[in-house]
């Protein structure tokens, strides 16, 4: 491991205060998407645990991974995820019918390789994505950067103030959140919007969803620290949704005072977290305690499938799906291969766990007793696809309960 490739943050980045509290910790991983070439090969690992900030409540990492040894060169493409196109489309068609006139910019922040503009392009409003990913072929017009104040700036003066800005499971990722408000602040029109969707705290404190922790998901967001960030900046929330998307997604709606009326939906969800106390560190200790209960069940389930002479293989070798594996300690001891139709990931050899990764169809040559249904977020969807399996008498065991379906 290189020094340079990791820093240590000392205080929120949120409201910089340095009372923070660690409440989880699970060592040295893996970074989620460090798929290797050979399973020989040796695995980068860095600490991952996670802090509770006792001054504005932001669940957050402060063990930073460099964020151009994450991203410049991303295996995640967001075309190839089942249903993605579905959501993005409905989620495109609820921005135009209530913000956008014709010819206005929307610009998304970690773009991709451009799913969602695309449906703003097809319907002739100007867009323009920002994604530091080199590899990834784009859909539309891309600038290949990092999201910045410094880059907001030139594209203001280049193209005009944009009328929407979107991030979309990308805030969680960024280390800097006073720079990316700025940014926000720099190129967003007076009437314009910030609207982000990143996974929701709250599935990770009702449903255990502990996989969204990992080394590029650096804050695990809710409304609380939320409305402190950007009121720090003059500007405020003015409604929240929640769409059941990567488990439950949160979508926040951010603009400057008085451009939009406050829908109820803020404070409902304001007065949910208070009542379910995300305000408490005790929460917190709850949490970890049931992560550690749900993986030691976890593993003794598949070890005892494994002793029963059954075989057992992985659905989805996603980056929520190894940290699962990884934390859990599930190798290819246990499991005999991984399937994903992510061509990028075939071939490939997991982090950590070392198991070879497959496609479906390749699997239907040899399919296992028990499928781990590590892409429990797309249920329903794998369940349609693989009826084959199932009705030759295959089972899926479902991580984070260990439900055997």
């Amino acid at each position: 491991m290189k020094p340079s490739n990791i820093t240590k943050n000392s205080k929120c980045r949120i409201c910089q205060s340095k009372d923070l509290v660690k409440f989880l910790d699970f060592g040295k991983l893996p970074l989620a998407n460090g798929f290797l070439k050979d399973p020989g090969d040796k695995d980068e690992k860095y600490p991952l645990r996670v802090y509770f900030c006792k001054n504005c409540y932001l669940v957050q990492l402060v063990d930073i991974v460099d964020k151009s040894h994450l991203f410049r060169n991303y295996i995640y493409f967001s075309s190839g995820m089942p249903k993605l196109s579905e959501h993005f489309k409905k989620y495109a068609d609820d921005i135009i019918k209530r913000f956008l006139k014709p010819q206005d910019l929307v610009l998304e922040i970690g773009s991709n390789d451009g799913i969602l503009l695309k449906h703003f392009e097809d319907k002739e409003f100007r867009v323009l994505g920002v994604d530091p990913a080199k590899n990834i072929p784009k859909q539309v017009k891309t600038i290949e950067d990092f999201f910045s104040e410094n880059l907001a700036r030139k594209i203001a003066k280049k193209y005009g103030p944009a009328k929407a800005i979107m991030a979309n499971n990308v805030v969680a990722h960024i280390n800097d959140h006073h720079d990316l408000v700025r940014a926000v602040d720099a190129l967003l029109a007076a009437d314009g919007i910030f609207v982000f969707e990143a996974p929701y705290l709250l599935d990770m404190l009702e449903n255990l969803a502990y996989d969204t922790i990992y080394h590029e998901h650096l804050s695990y967001l809710s409304l609380l620290p939320l409305v402190k960030l950007f009121g720090q900046f003059g500007f405020y929330i003015f409604d929240a949704e929640i769409h059941p998307v990567h488990g439950q997604s949160i979508r926040v709606f951010v603009s400057r005072p008085g451009a939009y009326n406050i829908s109820k939906s803020v404070e409902k969800y304001l007065d949910l977290e208070r009542d379910l106390k995300f305000n408490d560190i005790n929460t917190y200790y709850k949490l970890a305690q049931q992560i550690k209960t749900s993986q030691i069940k976890l593993a003794r389930l598949l070890k005892k499938i494994k002793s029963d002479a059954k075989s057992i293989a992985v659905y989805g070798a996603s980056a929520r799906g190894n940290m699962i594996l990884n934390s859990t300690k599930i190798n290819n001891r246990l499991i005999s291969y991984a399937v994903d139709d992510l061509p990028s990931k075939q071939g490939t050899f997991t982090p950590g766990s070392h198991i070879p990764v497959i496609s479906s169809l390749e699997a239907r040559t040899k399919y296992p007793d028990y499928f781990l249904l590590l892409a429990w977020n797309y249920q329903p969807a794998i369940l349609e696809k693989e009826q084959e399996f199932i009705k030759a008498g295959g089972k899926f065991i479902l991580p984070l309960n260990s439900q055997i379906i």
